[in-house]
């Protein structure tokens, strides 16, 4: 009687085994990472595979944006508006970084692109321009995204835009300042969104939100030519 009873209870255990296996999610089977290190590693080899995203972003204080990046150099070709503000252009390419000043507003019409240096210690409006570009771009890049002494603290897997993705949350630090990056990774691992939530001085938050989309789709990455390049003017900084 015993031994019947065993047999019962291990049968018990196989079938529901089975049963558990039989309803998991298929989706329970995508990879995730453990450290924010070898997700921005795994990302970039997935990133260089496909050569090329178009990331839409929706920033703070109203701006909105698209990119078209190259993922083997990062160079990239934006555009950016913020509030009410005309449309301005920017390029970024290894040797140099490129914005176009909007219709009737560069300081020589004829010559609408300005070369802006994000480290040019003679010039603040340079370096402010530049830097804004930069950070556009770097979204492209996580592990920019996710710099050194950034921690996942939670992940989860959860449809988005059609796919199923891992939606990882990881403390870091962006500037000196704390921030909260929420990022959904795709089977492929690539990113599918990012949402940065920054604490501002006087309470609140700042959120920018990227979305990707057009993974491998060519890209079109032009730098001004030397006669388009006008000086910008020099401000004190």
């Amino acid at each position: 009687m015993r031994s019947n009873r065993v047999a019962a209870a291990g049968f018990a255990v196989v079938v529901s085994a089975a049963l558990t296996a039989c309803t998991d999610d298929p989706s329970s089977t995508m990879r995730t990472f453990d450290t924010p290190q070898a997700l921005a590693e795994a990302n970039l080899v997935a990133a260089q595979g496909k050569g090329s995203v178009t990331v839409d972003l929706d920033l703070a204080t109203d701006g909105k944006g698209s990119c078209g990046v190259r993922t083997d150099d990062f160079a990239a070709s934006c555009r950016i508006s913020i509030a009410d503000a005309e449309e301005v252009a920017y390029v970024m390419v290894p040797d140099g970084i490129f914005v176009r000043i909007p219709q009737g507003q560069a300081p020589q019409p004829d010559k609408p692109w300005l070369r802006i240096d994000p480290d040019d210690p003679d010039n603040a409006l340079a370096r402010a321009m530049a830097e804004v570009a930069v950070h556009i771009r770097d979204t492209a890049d996580l592990r920019k995204a996710l710099p050194e002494g950034a921690r996942i603290v939670e992940k989860a897997e959860e449809p988005l835009s059609g796919k199923q993705t891992v939606r990882y949350t990881a403390h870091v630090t962006l500037d000196g300042r704390a921030s909260v990056l929420k990022l959904w990774v795709d089977g492929e691992d690539l990113p599918v969104k990012t949402e940065v939530s920054t604490p501002v001085e006087g309470g609140g938050t700042v959120l920018v939100v990227a979305n990707y989309r057009d993974w491998g789709k060519p890209v079109e990455v032009t730098p001004p030519t030397p006669d388009q390049l006008g000086e910008l003017p020099a401000l004190p900084g």
